[in-house]
């Protein structure tokens, strides 16, 4: 090629001339091409001085062919920062074995009027005979800003759900996730071994009276306050985790030996003594604390925080607001677990199990469309206990699957027995653990008891916790949700909300539902920016053909608000709280009986129910 392809291309006004010899018209078609391309195309010679652009080279960049020829683009197209220095941009020449030629190039350049985009560039290398100064450089240049801006947010998108998943949402420390890797870190582990590793366990004091008087909001900033005193106590070799509700804890490093555990209780104490001021309440929030160092006979992480726990148990019973660190006298609250786990085995061998219903209202039309089963323990010394009491100790033993079963033998009972009662209409969604999930038997077993009691799969909503895909058993629980759903059963995704990492697996999870959970309606009043993600996630599964279920719903307010946003289904004690079957059949009845009241008039919810427990009521 020859100088003359800069001149003869555009010897025309439009850009497009005509070479000398050869098919005329098939030239006269090629510089039209070239000239009316959308992309941006450059010929520069081997020294990258600029030949010949098209027109959409110009628009692009803001410079005319005239002002661009004989020029180096990286002297004028590069953002400032960006740019080499003089000398490097005279050297550069374009070596033909790069791969510079066998790869496309993502790169930030800059327009005339100095606004920078971001382009996706290829290089040809044109060399049309033997000798090397006819070699020609062409470039083509698309303007890609959209789609990096688009990249970047998604990634930012992946970054912020791992962060989500090890990181407590309204805290921002550590999770139990994030604690469980921690916990079998090898140099911990050594820590350990060594006696250089402590735990302080830190619950607040009298934080459902914060809750109780001042509201939700108050409780979640009570949180935050305890959750930034923490943060500023940690040490940089420490880790800082809200393991749940108000409880807190801290692994740390004790170059000192025990000092350094008790130093850091102290200062936590201390930075508590600071008063919160909520609106125009002043919180005073107080801490008590369980301290363990690892030791003789403590040789795991796992060991030393069931050893603060019990330490922490120890300091509420002695007047709360105070350190107290674990000793061998203090081995009773190990005992009391082993005592809590006979007694399970027991529960599951007598069937001391039983279940409550909770109704869930249909916001369009106002009925009652099903309920949800909870499991109840009714324990013959201690009373009716609430799953959060009873569950955790069930999972670490085995007993999880058989006591999920269990409740799902009461729940179909339950619905036939609401079927002959006249509500032969509603739904009944039953919680199952990854135990049964993992069951592949489970989906025959539950399709051999719908049968048996004449009751259609279609009726039947199977909740699986959202932490259960976050706990690494997502392939498991995908293939157990396919089971289900060729069964005719219906699948939600349970609390929904908590890590918000649901998100990343909705297009994986063949879910009919999501159930949203109580945290975040609990903040609906409070918080603008949560309203906003409920609203989001309520259009989001209108568009994906789910449904949605807003559990923890008690105030008119919140009742309210879901309402705007569309919101198909509630659950909670706003509407009415977990109930024994007959106490829900008089219940309907009752309803049934005054047609004209809204979501929170009448009935009255029934009297002398126990009252609402914390943690997850499954």
């Amino acid at each position: 090629m020859s100088d003359g392809f800069s001149r003869d291309v555009s010897a025309n006004g439009d850009g497009c001339g005509v070479e000398s010899g050869g098919d005329a018209g098939a030239n006269r078609l090629f510089a039209r091409i070239v000239a009316d391309a959308h992309d941006a195309i450059v010929v520069q010679d081997m020294e990258a001085r600029i030949e010949w652009v098209n027109p959409a080279c110009e628009r692009l960049y803001g410079w005319s062919l005239a002002e661009m020829r004989g020029r180096k683009p990286q002297e004028f197209a590069l953002p400032p920062e960006a740019r080499p220095d003089a000398a490097a941009i005279a050297r550069f020449r374009y070596d033909p074995d790069s791969a510079l030629f066998r790869r496309y190039q993502l790169g930030r350049h800059m327009r005339r009027d100095g606004t920078t985009f971001w382009t996706q560039q290829s290089f040809a290398l044109l060399d049309p005979g033997p000798d090397p100064k006819d070699r020609r450089v062409v470039i083509t240049c698309r303007d890609v800003t959209d789609q990096v801006s688009t990249e970047m947010a998604l990634r930012q998108v992946q970054v912020d759900l791992r962060h989500a998943a090890h990181h407590d949402d309204l805290t921002g420390l550590a999770n139990r996730k994030r604690l469980a890797e921690h916990l079998a870190n090898p140099a911990l582990r050594s820590g350990i071994a060594g006696g250089q590793v402590g735990v302080l366990v830190i619950d607040i004091d009298k934080f459902k009276d914060i809750n109780d008087t001042l509201g939700h909001g108050a409780g979640d900033r009570t949180l935050c306050h305890v959750a930034d005193a923490l943060a500023r106590v940690a040490g940089p070799h420490d880790l800082a985790c809200r393991t749940g509700g108000d409880e807190f804890l801290l692994v740390c490093a004790l170059p000192e030996g025990v000092a350094t555990l008790d130093a850091r209780a102290a200062e936590m104490l201390r930075a508590l003594d600071s008063p919160l001021l909520w609106h125009d309440q002043t919180i005073r929030v107080g801490a008590s604390i369980g301290a363990c160092a690892a030791g003789e006979g403590v040789q795991t992480g796992e060991e030393m925080i069931q050893c603060a726990d019990a330490a922490l148990f120890e300091a509420k019973a002695r007047g709360r607001g105070r350190v107290v660190h674990y000793t061998a006298d203090l081995g009773r609250a190990q005992r009391a677990r082993q005592t809590l786990a006979r007694d399970l085995r027991e529960a599951v061998s007598r069937d001391q199990f039983e279940i409550h219903l909770q109704p869930q209202l249909s916001l369009s039309c106002g009925r009652i469309r099903g309920c949800e089963a909870l499991i109840r323990w009714n324990h013959p010394r201690r009373g009716l206990l609430a799953p959060a009491a009873f569950l955790d100790a069930a999972d670490g033993l085995g007993l999880l699957a058989e006591i999920d079963y269990r409740s799902m033998t009461m729940a179909l009972d339950a619905l036939q027995s609401l079927d002959e009662a006249g509500f032969d209409d509603l739904t009944m969604s039953i919680n199952v653990s990854a135990a049964i999930l993992a069951d592949a038997n489970y989906p025959g077993l539950l399709h051999w008891a719908l049968q048996t009691r004449g009751l259609r799969p279609e009726r039947i909503c199977i909740e699986v916790l959202e932490t259960t895909i976050l706990d690494g058993s997502g392939a498991d629980v995908m293939g157990a949700v396919a089971r289900l759903k060729r069964l005719g059963v219906r699948v939600a995704l349970d609390d929904f909300g908590t890590g918000y990492a649901g998100l990343a697996h909705m297009a994986s999870f063949e879910v009919d539902a999501i159930k949203l959970d109580r945290s975040m309606i609990a903040r609906l009043e409070q918080d603008p920016r949560n309203r906003v993600i409920v609203r989001a996630i309520i259009r989001l599964c209108g568009l994906l053909r789910m449904s949605v279920v807003a559990e923890g719903v008690e105030t008119a307010q919140q009742l309210a608000l879901l309402r705007r946003a569309g919101c198909p289904v509630i659950q909670g004690f706003g509407l009415a709280r977990p109930m024994p079957l007959a106490a829900l059949i008089d219940w309907l009845h009752a309803r049934a009986a005054h047609p004209g009241a809204d979501a929170f008039g009448a009935p009255p919810r029934p009297a002398a129910l126990p009252p609402p427990a914390r943690g997850h009521a499954r």
